[in-house]
């Protein structure tokens, strides 16, 4: 699996805390109920933008960038 630095598609911090794991969003689109799969939510902290990944996607920890 390829391995990327995480960056804030706003801000491009490379700064985020998880917030979530193993989330189900729901919703309804045309009329049509769907349920995502489970996702890990990120939120950067530079900007408070919120950024959702699937289970497949791995997290490191670095204290002076990275997520937290």
């Amino acid at each position: 699996m390829e391995q990327k630095e995480l960056r804030c598609p706003i801000c491009q911090g490379n700064k985020a805390e998880i917030v979530g794991e193993d989330v189900k969003l729901h919703g309804m689109s045309q009329d049509k109920e769907f349920l995502t799969a489970f996702l890990t939510v990120l939120q950067c902290m530079q900007c408070g933008y919120f950024m959702f990944f699937d289970n497949s996607a791995q997290f490191t920890e670095k204290n002076s960038s990275g997520v937290t």
